[in-house]
C-alpha cells in the first residue's frame, strides 16, 4: 500500500483554539503523524511518498497547484486563507498593529461572523475573518496554508494514484478536511481533502462514493456534494443535535435537486458501542452498494476510538480491523483520507489495523 505524506504537514502548529470563551489547547498536534508513521514503518505497510504538486506562495498568481483546490473551493476562500497570516501580522487596512521590525506571531481568529441571512461578503479583512471561518477552532498560523495544501495535495495525489492502477491508497492527511466547506473553514479543517479527491475522480462522468467514519459529521463535505448526484455521501457520527458540527448531519438531509438520494446520515448516541457502530455501518455500506460507484473514497476518522479524548464511542482497535475488511469486501478502488484521532498513542495502531483491513491482512 501507498503512504502518501508531506513534511510540510509538520509545521502547522496551532499554539490554542477558542471555546467557551477560553484558550483551550487543540487536539490536532503533529505528534499525530508520527505515531501513525512509526507503526507503517513497523508493520512494513508499504512505501511513504511525498505528493505532487507546488506550494503556491506567492498569493494571485495562478498556479497549478491550486487547480484541485479550486475545483471545490471558492476562489475568495483560497485568496483569504493563502494571505490571512501576512495581512494579519501588518494589520488591518495596512497599518502596522505591533512593535516595528518584530513579526506578530499570534494565530489570525475572527471576532465577528454573519447572523442568518446577512451572509454578505465584506471587502475588510476584519470581516472576512468571520465570513470564512465558521467557529473559533480553526487558527491561522504562519504554516497554516502551506500545511493544508499539502495535505490536500496528499488527498488529490491519492485519486490520481487511483486512476494509474492503485487499489488502495492511504493519504495521510494533516490537517484534516472533511469540516471545510466550498466557503468556509471549520473544525480544524482548512481545506476540503476528500472532497479535492472526489472531485477529481468524477471529472470523467465516473460515480464516486465518500464514506465518513469519523465520530463529527463531515458537514464541509456534505455542503460541497449536497446537489450532486455523481458523488455519494455516507456519515455515521454522534448526533449533532447535541454535539459539534451541531447544524448539519441530521438523518433526514439526502440531498437536494440532482442530488437527492446521495446523502445518507447515521447519527448515534453518545456511548454508541462498537456493535451498534458496526450494524449503522452496515446501513450505510448497503445504500452505497446501491449506488454502484467506480471510486471510493473513506474519510477515516479514528476518534470514534473507546480512549479518544473527544469520543464516547466505545469502538476498539480490533473494531478499526473489522471496519476496514468490511470495505474491502465491496470490491472498489480505495482511497482512505485521514481525518480526525486523537488518542495519540494509539493512533498509529488503530489506523494501521483498519488500514490492513483494507487489504485484508490478517
Amino acid at each position: 500500500m501507498l503512504t502518501i505524506f508531506s513534511e510540510l504537514q509538520r509545521t502547522h502548529k496551532p499554539e490554542y483554539i477558542v471555546r467557551g470563551g477560553r484558550h483551550v489547547p487543540s487536539h490536532d498536534v503533529p505528534e499525530r503523524i508520527d505515531s501513525i508513521l512509526s507503526v507503517i514503518t513497523e508493520r512494513d505497510l508499504g512505501p511513504v511518498i511525498a505528493p505532487m504538486g507546488k506550494i503556491p506562495h506567492t498569493p494571485g498568481r495562478d498556479d497549478a497547484g491550486l487547480e484541485p483546490i479550486r475545483a471545490v473551493h471558492d476562489e475568495g476562500m483560497i485568496q483569504y486563507l493563502a494571505t490571512a497570516y501576512t495581512q494579519h501580522s501588518v494589520g488591518n487596512m495596512g497599518k502596522i498593529s505591533h512593535t516595528p521590525g518584530r513579526e506578530d506571531s499570534t494565530p489570525v481568529f475572527p471576532s465577528y461572523f454573519p447572523p442568518p441571512g446577512q451572509r454578505r461578503r465584506p471587502s475588510s479583512f476584519e470581516g472576512q475573518k468571520g465570513y470564512y471561518c465558521a467557529d473559533m477552532e480553526v487558527p491561522i498560523g504562519e504554516n497554516t496554508w502551506a500545511a493544508a495544501v499539502a495535505s490536500a495535495h496528499c488527498a488529490w495525489t491519492g485519486a490520481m494514484r487511483l486512476r494509474s492502477g492503485e487499489s488502495c491508497v492511504y493519504a495521510l492527511c494533516r490537517p484534516p478536511g472533511h469540516h471545510a466547506g466550498p466557503d468556509f473553514l471549520s473544525g480544524y479543517c482548512y481545506l476540503n481533502n476528500a472532497a479535492i479527491a472526489a472531485q477529481a475522480l468524477s471529472e470523467n462522468g465516473e460515480r464516486v462514493a465518500i464514506l465518513d467514519i469519523d465520530y463529527h459529521h463531515g458537514n464541509g463535505t456534505q455542503a460541497v456534494f449536497y446537489a450532486d448526484p455523481q458523488v455519494w455521501y455516507g456519515s455515521l457520527h454522534i448526533d449533532p443535535d447535541i454535539a459539534y458540527p451541531y447544524f448539519a448531519g441530521y438523518a433526514d438531509e439526502n440531498g437536494i435537486g440532482e442530488g437527492q438520494g446521495a446523502n445518507w446520515n447515521i447519527p448515534l448516541s453518545p456511548g454508541a458501542s462498537q456493535s451498534q457502530y458496526m450494524s449503522a455501518l452496515e446501513i450505510l455500506l448497503e445504500h452505497l452498494t446501491v449506488f454502484d460507484p467506480r471510486w471510493l473514497i473513506v474519510s477515516a476518522g479514528f476518534d470514534t476510538y473507546v480512549h479518544d479524548p473527544i469520543s464516547t464511542f466505545q469502538v476498539e482497535t480490533t473494531g478499526f480491523h473489522e471496519i476496514g475488511r468490511r470495505i474491502h469486501a465491496l470490491g472498489k478502488p480505495t482511497l482512505a483520507v485521514q481525518e480526525g484521532g486523537y488518542c495519540v498513542p494509539d493512533l498509529g495502531s488503530n489506523v494501521v489495523a483498519f488500514l490492513e483491513g483494507l487489504l485484508a491482512v490478517n
